[in-house]
């Protein structure tokens, strides 16, 4: 099976966290800002060009350290 391209905005949240704190964030395959939870159903251009699976692994593990 081919993984496809990610589709929708993949956002992580900047906003700070806590009771009655609007939630905001950036997605990380396109960079834009200020984007809601509902935002996450939004189709993303994802000029990172990250597959589905990279952008989970990503949201999951972070991004990678530069090597040294």
């Amino acid at each position: 099976m081919i993984n496809r391209p990610a589709k929708y905005h993949a956002i992580e949240r900047t906003s700070p966290k806590g009771p009655g704190q609007k939630y905001v964030g950036t997605c990380w395959q396109c960079g834009k800002t200020n984007l809601t939870l509902a935002d996450a159903t939004e189709i993303c251009e994802n000029i990172a060009g990250l597959t589905e699976d990279e952008s989970l692994i990503f949201a999951v593990d972070g991004p990678e350290e530069p090597s040294a």
